[in-house]
């Protein structure tokens, strides 16, 4: 009879240690039981990365220069340098298309967002933008690009 009080008591303390609430270090066996749960029932989810807990100490980390900082002095930022601004694509001014006597059924050029005055050709709308700015609505002008004729909108 001695080792069945001894099996109940072990079999507490391991079941405690599993179910622990939440500790200084965390709850790995459940952090893990629970990370891989989520990724059963959502295989396409990625978690976020979490924060770093370790503390990175100023003695071995370096400057650019080489020398380590003393511990009293705040760390230098690394000299920044300017980000190369975006080309913007490139746009080509459309022209007067020839007048005609009969009406004819064109499609619209399809206004840029945010740039008033630019549209992209319905007739190759991956070449670039054409200014339009001058035009009234309902124009007809030739496409830079491939040669067609389209209304300004």
């Amino acid at each position: 009879m001695d080792r069945f009080p001894r099996k109940i008591i072990l079999l507490l303390s391991v079941a405690c240690f599993f179910a622990g609430g939440d500790s200084i270090a965390g709850n790995p066996v459940g952090d893990f039981f629970k990370r891989l749960g989520n990724s059963i029932a959502h295989p396409q989810h990625t978690p976020t990365p979490r924060p770093s807990t370790r503390k990175k100490t100023s003695q071995t980390q370096q400057n650019a220069n080489g020398q380590t900082p003393s511990p009293e002095a705040p760390p230098t930022p690394p000299p920044t340098t300017p980000l190369p601004t975006p080309t913007p694509m490139m746009a080509r001014v459309a022209a007067t298309a020839p007048p005609t006597k009969s009406r004819r059924d064109l499609p619209y050029g399809i206004p840029v967002p945010g740039k008033p005055g630019f549209v992209t050709s319905p007739y190759s709308p991956k070449s670039g933008y054409v200014d339009v700015r001058g035009f009234p609505s309902g124009t007809e002008v030739k496409d830079p690009y491939s040669g067609k004729t389209f209304l300004t909108p």
